[in-house]
Protein backbone atom coordinates (compact mmCIF):
# COMPACT_ATOMS: atom_id res chain seq x y z
CA UNK A 1 0.00 0.00 0.00
CA UNK A 2 1.47 3.81 -1.07
CA UNK A 3 2.09 5.73 1.60
CA UNK A 4 0.49 8.82 1.17
CA UNK A 5 3.31 12.14 1.58
CA UNK A 6 2.84 14.09 4.46
CA UNK A 7 1.10 17.18 3.75
CA UNK A 8 2.16 20.81 4.63
CA UNK A 9 0.58 21.53 7.85
CA UNK A 10 1.51 25.52 8.78
CA UNK A 11 1.74 25.98 12.31
CA UNK A 12 -0.07 28.71 12.04
CA UNK A 13 -3.98 29.72 13.39
CA UNK A 14 -6.11 32.47 13.92
CA UNK A 15 -5.90 33.98 16.91
CA UNK A 16 -8.16 33.10 19.54
CA UNK A 17 -10.32 35.26 21.88
CA UNK A 18 -8.75 35.21 26.02
CA UNK A 19 -10.13 33.04 28.58
CA UNK A 20 -12.53 34.84 31.01
CA UNK A 21 -9.10 34.94 33.37
CA UNK A 22 -7.06 36.45 30.53
CA UNK A 23 -9.38 38.88 29.38
CA UNK A 24 -8.24 42.42 30.47
CA UNK A 25 -9.36 44.63 32.69
CA UNK A 26 -10.60 47.90 31.55
CA UNK A 27 -7.47 49.75 33.44
CA UNK A 28 -5.47 47.36 31.90
CA UNK A 29 -6.82 47.70 28.18
CA UNK A 30 -6.46 51.78 28.91
CA UNK A 31 -2.76 51.26 29.80
CA UNK A 32 -2.93 49.13 26.43
CA UNK A 33 -4.24 52.15 24.47
CA UNK A 34 -2.57 54.98 25.96
CA UNK A 35 1.09 52.93 25.64
CA UNK A 36 -0.04 52.44 21.76
CA UNK A 37 -0.58 56.20 21.58
CA UNK A 38 3.02 57.17 22.81
CA UNK A 39 4.01 54.69 20.39
CA UNK A 40 1.54 56.21 17.34
CA UNK A 41 2.37 60.08 18.38
CA UNK A 42 5.98 60.07 18.72
CA UNK A 43 7.14 60.60 15.23
CA UNK A 44 5.23 63.94 14.77
CA UNK A 45 7.32 66.50 16.45
CA UNK A 46 10.25 65.55 14.53
CA UNK A 47 11.09 62.20 15.90
CA UNK A 48 10.64 63.53 19.52
CA UNK A 49 14.11 64.29 18.94
CA UNK A 50 13.64 67.47 20.69
CA UNK A 51 14.43 68.25 24.34
CA UNK A 52 10.88 68.68 24.92
CA UNK A 53 9.58 66.07 23.22
CA UNK A 54 11.63 63.45 24.31
CA UNK A 55 10.89 65.36 27.92
CA UNK A 56 7.01 64.57 27.37
CA UNK A 57 7.88 61.34 25.72
CA UNK A 58 9.49 60.31 29.24
CA UNK A 59 6.83 61.42 31.58
CA UNK A 60 4.12 60.08 29.78
CA UNK A 61 5.93 56.69 29.77
CA UNK A 62 6.33 57.59 33.97
CA UNK A 63 2.87 58.28 34.12
CA UNK A 64 1.49 55.26 32.20
CA UNK A 65 3.95 52.81 34.53
CA UNK A 66 2.24 54.31 37.50
CA UNK A 67 -1.22 53.68 36.03
CA UNK A 68 0.06 50.25 35.13
CA UNK A 69 1.31 49.29 38.26
CA UNK A 70 -1.88 50.39 39.85
CA UNK A 71 -3.71 47.99 37.68
CA UNK A 72 -1.53 45.54 38.84
CA UNK A 73 -1.78 46.13 42.26
CA UNK A 74 -5.59 45.78 42.08
CA UNK A 75 -5.41 42.60 39.81
CA UNK A 76 -2.27 40.63 39.91
CA UNK A 77 -3.23 38.93 36.55
CA UNK A 78 -1.84 41.86 34.62
CA UNK A 79 1.55 40.80 35.37
CA UNK A 80 1.53 38.53 32.43
CA UNK A 81 5.30 38.03 32.67
CA UNK A 82 6.51 37.30 36.34
CA UNK A 83 9.05 39.34 38.05
CA UNK A 84 11.44 36.66 38.85
CA UNK A 85 11.58 36.16 35.09
CA UNK A 86 13.33 39.48 34.39
CA UNK A 87 15.63 39.84 37.98
CA UNK A 88 18.00 39.18 35.78
CA UNK A 89 18.12 41.30 33.23
CA UNK A 90 16.72 44.51 35.28
CA UNK A 91 19.51 43.63 37.76
CA UNK A 92 21.81 44.86 35.26
CA UNK A 93 20.15 47.66 33.20
CA UNK A 94 19.95 48.83 36.71
CA UNK A 95 23.47 48.38 37.51
CA UNK A 96 23.90 50.59 33.77
CA UNK A 97 21.56 53.45 35.02
CA UNK A 98 23.62 53.61 38.40
CA UNK A 99 26.73 53.90 36.73
CA UNK A 100 25.29 56.44 34.53
CA UNK A 101 24.07 58.52 37.88
CA UNK A 102 28.00 58.08 38.89
CA UNK A 103 29.09 59.79 35.46
CA UNK A 104 27.44 62.59 36.50
CA UNK A 105 27.69 62.42 39.84
CA UNK A 106 30.91 65.04 41.72
CA UNK A 107 30.89 62.42 44.95
CA UNK A 108 33.12 59.95 42.53
CA UNK A 109 37.21 60.14 43.05
CA UNK A 110 38.57 62.99 42.02
CA UNK A 111 41.07 61.05 40.19
CA UNK A 112 38.73 59.97 38.36
CA UNK A 113 37.02 63.26 36.68
CA UNK A 114 37.44 64.52 33.32
CA UNK A 115 40.28 66.64 33.16
CA UNK A 116 38.52 69.63 31.08
CA UNK A 117 37.49 70.31 35.40
CA UNK A 118 40.24 71.16 36.26
CA UNK A 119 41.77 73.17 33.22
CA UNK A 120 38.20 75.02 33.50
CA UNK A 121 39.24 75.43 37.37
CA UNK A 122 42.53 76.42 36.91
CA UNK A 123 41.39 78.85 33.82
CA UNK A 124 38.58 80.72 36.12
CA UNK A 125 41.09 80.42 39.37
CA UNK A 126 38.42 78.15 41.35
CA UNK A 127 37.85 74.86 42.51
CA UNK A 128 35.04 73.64 40.25
CA UNK A 129 33.08 70.39 41.71
CA UNK A 130 34.20 68.15 38.65
CA UNK A 131 32.48 64.48 37.45
CA UNK A 132 33.50 61.96 34.98
CA UNK A 133 30.92 63.00 32.46
CA UNK A 134 31.92 66.67 30.80
CA UNK A 135 28.09 67.80 30.88
CA UNK A 136 26.63 66.12 34.17
CA UNK A 137 23.14 67.59 32.69
CA UNK A 138 23.24 65.88 29.54
CA UNK A 139 23.85 62.52 31.60
CA UNK A 140 20.92 63.13 33.74
CA UNK A 141 18.78 63.68 30.21
CA UNK A 142 20.18 60.60 28.86
CA UNK A 143 19.39 58.80 31.81
CA UNK A 144 15.81 59.66 31.50
CA UNK A 145 15.32 58.91 28.02
CA UNK A 146 17.41 55.23 28.55
CA UNK A 147 14.70 54.85 31.94
CA UNK A 148 11.82 55.62 29.61
CA UNK A 149 13.23 53.03 26.80
CA UNK A 150 13.41 50.53 29.27
CA UNK A 151 9.59 51.46 30.27
CA UNK A 152 8.54 50.60 26.63
CA UNK A 153 10.04 47.93 26.66
CA UNK A 154 8.91 46.24 29.84
CA UNK A 155 5.33 47.37 29.31
CA UNK A 156 5.01 46.15 25.66
CA UNK A 157 6.53 42.76 27.07
CA UNK A 158 3.42 42.52 29.63
CA UNK A 159 1.28 43.16 27.11
CA UNK A 160 2.52 41.22 24.42
CA UNK A 161 2.39 38.20 25.89
CA UNK A 162 -1.40 38.01 25.52
CA UNK A 163 -1.51 36.55 21.71
CA UNK A 164 -4.44 39.41 20.79
CA UNK A 165 -2.44 42.32 22.09
CA UNK A 166 0.53 41.08 20.67
CA UNK A 167 -1.53 40.87 16.92
CA UNK A 168 -2.90 44.28 17.67
CA UNK A 169 0.59 45.18 18.59
CA UNK A 170 2.04 44.62 15.31
CA UNK A 171 -0.78 46.15 13.18
CA UNK A 172 -0.91 49.05 15.07
CA UNK A 173 2.94 49.78 14.39
CA UNK A 174 2.22 48.56 10.34
CA UNK A 175 -0.48 51.43 10.22
CA UNK A 176 1.22 53.96 11.56
CA UNK A 177 3.93 53.13 9.07
CA UNK A 178 1.28 53.56 6.61
CA UNK A 179 -0.35 56.93 7.78
CA UNK A 180 3.57 58.36 8.11
CA UNK A 181 4.10 57.29 4.60
CA UNK A 182 1.11 58.71 3.07
CA UNK A 183 2.02 62.20 4.55
CA UNK A 184 5.61 61.87 3.24
CA UNK A 185 4.19 60.72 -0.06
CA UNK A 186 1.72 63.52 -0.23
CA UNK A 187 4.41 66.56 0.31
CA UNK A 188 6.27 64.57 -2.00
CA UNK A 189 4.20 64.65 -4.89
CA UNK A 190 3.20 68.26 -3.66
CA UNK A 191 6.05 69.86 -4.26
CA UNK A 192 5.61 71.10 -0.81
CA UNK A 193 9.47 71.04 1.04
CA UNK A 194 7.77 71.42 4.53
CA UNK A 195 8.28 69.50 7.41
CA UNK A 196 4.80 69.58 9.62
CA UNK A 197 3.99 73.51 9.14
CA UNK A 198 8.07 74.27 8.86
CA UNK A 199 10.22 74.91 5.83
CA UNK A 200 12.43 72.45 5.23
CA UNK A 201 15.98 73.31 6.56
CA UNK A 202 17.74 69.58 5.79
CA UNK A 203 17.61 67.40 2.66
CA UNK A 204 15.65 69.16 0.30
CA UNK A 205 14.36 66.70 -2.31
CA UNK A 206 13.89 63.68 -0.26
CA UNK A 207 11.08 62.30 1.76
CA UNK A 208 11.38 62.43 5.59
CA UNK A 209 7.75 62.85 6.73
CA UNK A 210 8.06 63.86 10.29
CA UNK A 211 11.44 63.30 10.59
CA UNK A 212 14.03 65.86 10.22
CA UNK A 213 16.92 63.03 8.90
CA UNK A 214 16.16 60.85 5.50
CA UNK A 215 17.91 58.19 7.40
CA UNK A 216 15.74 58.25 10.37
CA UNK A 217 13.08 57.93 8.46
CA UNK A 218 14.11 55.54 6.35
CA UNK A 219 14.81 53.44 9.24
CA UNK A 220 11.10 53.92 10.85
CA UNK A 221 9.61 53.15 7.29
CA UNK A 222 11.47 49.92 7.22
CA UNK A 223 10.29 49.14 10.80
CA UNK A 224 6.47 49.55 9.39
CA UNK A 225 7.59 47.81 6.19
CA UNK A 226 8.95 44.68 7.74
CA UNK A 227 5.40 44.60 10.42
CA UNK A 228 3.56 44.53 7.31
CA UNK A 229 4.63 42.24 5.42
CA UNK A 230 4.69 39.58 8.79
CA UNK A 231 0.71 40.07 9.02
CA UNK A 232 1.22 39.73 5.36
CA UNK A 233 2.57 36.34 5.25
CA UNK A 234 0.45 35.02 8.07
CA UNK A 235 -2.60 36.10 6.49
CA UNK A 236 -0.40 34.04 3.50
CA UNK A 237 0.42 30.62 5.43
CA UNK A 238 -3.43 30.73 6.48
CA UNK A 239 -4.49 30.66 3.11
CA UNK A 240 -1.96 28.32 1.72
CA UNK A 241 -2.95 25.76 4.37
CA UNK A 242 -4.53 23.20 1.96
CA UNK A 243 -2.27 24.12 -1.10
CA UNK A 244 -3.23 25.20 -4.54
CA UNK A 245 -3.52 22.02 -6.44
CA UNK A 246 -6.32 20.60 -5.57
CA UNK A 247 -9.67 21.94 -5.95
CA UNK A 248 -10.81 22.15 -2.32
CA UNK A 249 -7.35 23.62 -2.23
CA UNK A 250 -7.97 26.32 -4.39
CA UNK A 251 -11.37 27.09 -2.91
CA UNK A 252 -9.69 27.47 0.67
CA UNK A 253 -6.93 30.10 -1.13
CA UNK A 254 -9.37 32.24 -2.91
CA UNK A 255 -11.90 32.57 0.12
CA UNK A 256 -8.86 33.34 2.35
CA UNK A 257 -7.61 36.34 0.15
CA UNK A 258 -9.33 38.85 2.53
CA UNK A 259 -10.10 42.15 1.52
CA UNK A 260 -7.68 42.44 4.72
CA UNK A 261 -4.84 41.02 3.19
CA UNK A 262 -4.96 43.33 -0.09
CA UNK A 263 -4.87 45.80 2.15
CA UNK A 264 -1.76 44.96 3.93
CA UNK A 265 -0.44 44.27 0.14
CA UNK A 266 -1.15 47.49 -0.83
CA UNK A 267 0.08 49.34 2.84
CA UNK A 268 3.28 47.46 1.69
CA UNK A 269 3.77 49.30 -1.20
CA UNK A 270 3.53 52.57 0.14
CA UNK A 271 5.60 51.58 3.21
CA UNK A 272 8.25 50.67 0.51
CA UNK A 273 7.79 53.77 -2.10
CA UNK A 274 8.10 56.43 0.59
CA UNK A 275 11.10 54.02 1.86
CA UNK A 276 12.70 54.29 -1.53
CA UNK A 277 11.77 58.24 -1.81
CA UNK A 278 13.77 58.77 1.17
CA UNK A 279 16.97 58.05 -0.67
CA UNK A 280 18.54 56.72 2.36
CA UNK A 281 21.08 53.87 1.11
CA UNK A 282 21.52 52.46 4.90
CA UNK A 283 18.10 52.20 5.48
CA UNK A 284 17.12 50.97 1.98
CA UNK A 285 20.02 47.66 2.76
CA UNK A 286 19.34 47.42 6.35
CA UNK A 287 15.09 47.04 5.23
CA UNK A 288 16.15 44.30 2.71
CA UNK A 289 18.19 42.70 5.57
CA UNK A 290 15.34 42.48 8.04
CA UNK A 291 13.14 41.30 5.65
CA UNK A 292 15.76 38.50 4.60
CA UNK A 293 16.04 37.53 8.30
CA UNK A 294 12.35 37.12 8.97
CA UNK A 295 12.00 34.80 5.74
CA UNK A 296 14.67 33.28 6.88
CA UNK A 297 13.95 32.70 10.34
CA UNK A 298 10.07 31.50 8.74
CA UNK A 299 11.59 28.98 6.13
CA UNK A 300 14.05 27.37 8.99
CA UNK A 301 10.81 26.20 11.03
CA UNK A 302 9.69 25.05 7.64
CA UNK A 303 6.22 27.29 8.06
CA UNK A 304 6.04 27.98 5.02
CA UNK A 305 6.13 25.78 1.75
CA UNK A 306 9.17 25.42 -0.19
CA UNK A 307 7.34 26.33 -3.38
CA UNK A 308 5.66 28.81 -2.04
CA UNK A 309 8.58 29.73 0.09
CA UNK A 310 10.24 30.43 -3.84
CA UNK A 311 7.17 32.20 -5.35
CA UNK A 312 7.03 34.70 -2.36
CA UNK A 313 10.72 35.49 -3.27
CA UNK A 314 9.88 35.57 -6.70
CA UNK A 315 6.89 37.96 -6.18
CA UNK A 316 9.11 40.13 -4.17
CA UNK A 317 11.93 39.98 -6.55
CA UNK A 318 9.75 41.61 -9.31
CA UNK A 319 7.86 44.09 -6.97
CA UNK A 320 11.01 45.44 -5.92
CA UNK A 321 12.06 45.77 -9.15
CA UNK A 322 9.48 47.56 -10.28
CA UNK A 323 9.15 49.56 -7.23
CA UNK A 324 13.05 50.91 -7.55
CA UNK A 325 11.73 51.64 -11.48
CA UNK A 326 9.49 53.55 -10.31
CA UNK A 327 10.72 55.70 -7.10
CA UNK A 328 14.21 54.29 -6.46
CA UNK A 329 16.24 56.53 -9.23
CA UNK A 330 17.58 58.41 -6.73
CA UNK A 331 18.43 56.11 -4.35
CA UNK A 332 20.51 54.01 -7.13
CA UNK A 333 22.39 57.30 -7.90
CA UNK A 334 23.44 58.38 -4.50
CA UNK A 335 24.68 54.34 -4.48
CA UNK A 336 26.72 55.35 -7.77
CA UNK A 337 27.79 58.77 -5.36
CA UNK A 338 29.96 56.22 -3.23
CA UNK A 339 32.87 55.71 -5.00
CA UNK A 340 32.95 59.72 -5.71
CA UNK A 341 31.61 61.21 -2.45
CA UNK A 342 33.14 61.30 1.27
CA UNK A 343 30.39 61.38 3.28
CA UNK A 344 32.33 62.68 6.50
CA UNK A 345 32.01 58.99 8.50
CA UNK A 346 35.55 57.71 7.90
CA UNK A 347 36.56 61.17 9.80
CA UNK A 348 34.10 61.08 12.61
CA UNK A 349 34.42 57.20 13.36
CA UNK A 350 38.12 57.84 13.69
CA UNK A 351 37.47 60.78 16.51
CA UNK A 352 35.02 58.05 17.88
CA UNK A 353 37.78 55.59 18.15
CA UNK A 354 40.40 57.92 19.26
CA UNK A 355 37.90 59.63 22.35
CA UNK A 356 36.89 56.15 23.50
CA UNK A 357 40.91 54.90 23.32
CA UNK A 358 41.47 58.05 25.66
CA UNK A 359 38.57 57.13 28.40
CA UNK A 360 37.75 53.15 27.57
CA UNK A 361 36.54 52.47 31.18
CA UNK A 362 35.08 55.62 32.38
CA UNK A 363 33.52 56.76 29.24
CA UNK A 364 33.03 60.25 28.60
CA UNK A 365 29.13 60.61 29.87
CA UNK A 366 26.14 59.15 28.43
CA UNK A 367 24.82 61.96 26.08
CA UNK A 368 28.01 63.88 25.97
CA UNK A 369 29.55 63.14 22.09
CA UNK A 370 28.57 66.85 20.59
CA UNK A 371 30.91 68.13 23.63
CA UNK A 372 33.67 65.43 22.85
CA UNK A 373 33.24 66.15 18.98
CA UNK A 374 34.38 69.97 19.78
CA UNK A 375 36.72 69.02 22.04
CA UNK A 376 38.71 66.31 19.78
CA UNK A 377 38.25 67.87 16.13
CA UNK A 378 41.16 68.42 14.08
CA UNK A 379 42.21 69.43 11.02
CA UNK A 380 40.39 66.68 9.37
CA UNK A 381 37.57 68.84 10.16
CA UNK A 382 37.51 72.15 8.04
CA UNK A 383 36.16 75.34 10.32
CA UNK A 384 33.13 75.51 7.93
CA UNK A 385 31.58 71.60 9.41
CA UNK A 386 29.22 72.17 11.59
CA UNK A 387 29.25 70.76 15.18
CA UNK A 388 28.28 66.70 14.71
CA UNK A 389 25.39 65.73 17.33
CA UNK A 390 26.57 61.95 16.68
CA UNK A 391 28.73 59.93 15.77
CA UNK A 392 27.06 58.05 13.18
CA UNK A 393 26.92 54.69 15.07
CA UNK A 394 25.37 54.40 17.33
CA UNK A 395 27.95 51.41 18.85
CA UNK A 396 30.62 54.14 18.82
CA UNK A 397 28.42 56.61 20.39
CA UNK A 398 27.49 54.31 23.29
CA UNK A 399 30.67 53.06 23.84
CA UNK A 400 32.34 56.36 23.89
CA UNK A 401 30.09 57.61 26.73
CA UNK A 402 29.51 54.54 28.48
CA UNK A 403 32.36 53.19 28.43
CA UNK A 404 33.34 50.06 27.61
CA UNK A 405 32.38 47.82 30.28
CA UNK A 406 28.85 49.43 30.55
CA UNK A 407 28.73 49.65 27.06
CA UNK A 408 29.58 45.78 27.38
CA UNK A 409 26.24 45.16 29.77
CA UNK A 410 24.16 47.39 27.28
CA UNK A 411 25.36 44.79 24.58
CA UNK A 412 24.18 41.82 27.03
CA UNK A 413 21.01 42.82 27.45
CA UNK A 414 20.41 43.11 23.31
CA UNK A 415 21.69 39.66 23.27
CA UNK A 416 19.39 38.41 25.41
CA UNK A 417 16.49 39.53 24.07
CA UNK A 418 17.66 38.57 20.55
CA UNK A 419 18.72 35.13 22.25
CA UNK A 420 14.92 35.07 23.77
CA UNK A 421 13.64 35.14 20.06
CA UNK A 422 16.09 32.75 18.82
CA UNK A 423 14.75 30.10 21.14
CA UNK A 424 11.05 31.31 19.90
CA UNK A 425 11.88 30.59 16.49
CA UNK A 426 13.74 27.41 17.11
CA UNK A 427 11.34 25.79 19.85
CA UNK A 428 8.14 27.40 19.29
CA UNK A 429 5.04 25.30 18.33
CA UNK A 430 2.86 28.08 17.37
CA UNK A 431 3.18 32.20 16.34
CA UNK A 432 6.78 31.30 15.57
CA UNK A 433 5.73 34.73 13.47
CA UNK A 434 6.40 36.74 16.06
CA UNK A 435 10.09 35.87 17.07
CA UNK A 436 10.82 35.79 13.76
CA UNK A 437 9.73 39.31 13.34
CA UNK A 438 11.51 40.37 16.48
CA UNK A 439 14.80 39.22 14.85
CA UNK A 440 13.79 40.50 11.47
CA UNK A 441 13.18 44.53 12.96
CA UNK A 442 16.52 43.68 15.47
CA UNK A 443 18.69 42.65 12.23
CA UNK A 444 17.12 46.52 10.59
CA UNK A 445 18.21 48.80 13.73
CA UNK A 446 21.20 46.39 14.55
CA UNK A 447 22.79 46.92 10.80
CA UNK A 448 21.82 50.71 10.80
CA UNK A 449 23.18 51.61 13.48
CA UNK A 450 26.32 50.42 13.05
CA UNK A 451 26.60 53.67 10.22
CA UNK A 452 24.15 56.00 11.25
CA UNK A 453 22.35 57.40 14.46
CA UNK A 454 18.45 55.75 14.13
CA UNK A 455 18.38 54.64 17.53
CA UNK A 456 19.22 57.74 18.93
CA UNK A 457 15.47 59.13 17.41
CA UNK A 458 13.32 58.66 20.33
CA UNK A 459 10.61 57.50 17.72
CA UNK A 460 12.46 55.25 16.21
CA UNK A 461 13.93 53.37 19.82
CA UNK A 462 9.98 53.14 21.05
CA UNK A 463 8.80 51.78 18.14
CA UNK A 464 11.35 48.89 17.82
CA UNK A 465 11.17 48.18 21.28
CA UNK A 466 7.17 47.82 21.03
CA UNK A 467 7.71 45.29 18.25
CA UNK A 468 10.39 43.52 20.38
CA UNK A 469 8.02 43.59 23.38
CA UNK A 470 5.14 41.62 21.05
CA UNK A 471 8.12 39.45 19.69
CA UNK A 472 9.55 38.27 23.40
CA UNK A 473 6.61 38.27 24.72
CA UNK A 474 5.22 35.43 22.61
CA UNK A 475 8.59 33.98 22.54
CA UNK A 476 7.74 32.00 25.79
CA UNK A 477 5.68 28.76 25.53
CA UNK A 478 2.22 29.18 26.68
CA UNK A 479 2.28 27.60 29.69
CA UNK A 480 2.91 29.13 33.09
CA UNK A 481 6.37 31.06 32.89
CA UNK A 482 8.91 29.47 35.41
CA UNK A 483 12.65 30.72 35.52
CA UNK A 484 14.49 29.20 33.05
CA UNK A 485 11.25 28.44 31.00
CA UNK A 486 12.09 30.09 28.23
CA UNK A 487 10.83 29.43 24.40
Amino acid sequence: MPIEPRRFRPNVRPIEPPTPDERPSRLESLCFWFLAAIVVLAPIPFGSYRAWAWSALSVAVGALLLLWSISAARRPKTIRIPWRVLALPAAVFAAVVLWFFFQAASASPESWHHPIWRQAGHALGTDIPGAISINPEATISGIMRFVAYAGVFVLALQFGRAPPRAHAMVWIVALAGLVYALYGLVLKFAGAEMILWYPRWAYPGSLTSTFVNRNSYGTYAGLGAVATLSLMNAAFIRSLEKGVRTRAGFIHFTNNLTPSLFFLIAAFVVIATALLFSQSRGAFLATILGIGTFFAMMALRRQQKTGAAIGYVVAFIVAGAVLVSFSGNATLARFADLATQDSGRTAIFALSAHAIAEHPILGWGLGTFRGVFQILRDASFSALTPAYQQAHSSYLELALEAGLPAFALMMSLLAGIVGLCVRGVLRRRRRVIYPALGLGVTTLVAAHAAIDFSLQIPAITVTYLFLMGAACGQSFNTGPIKPGNGA
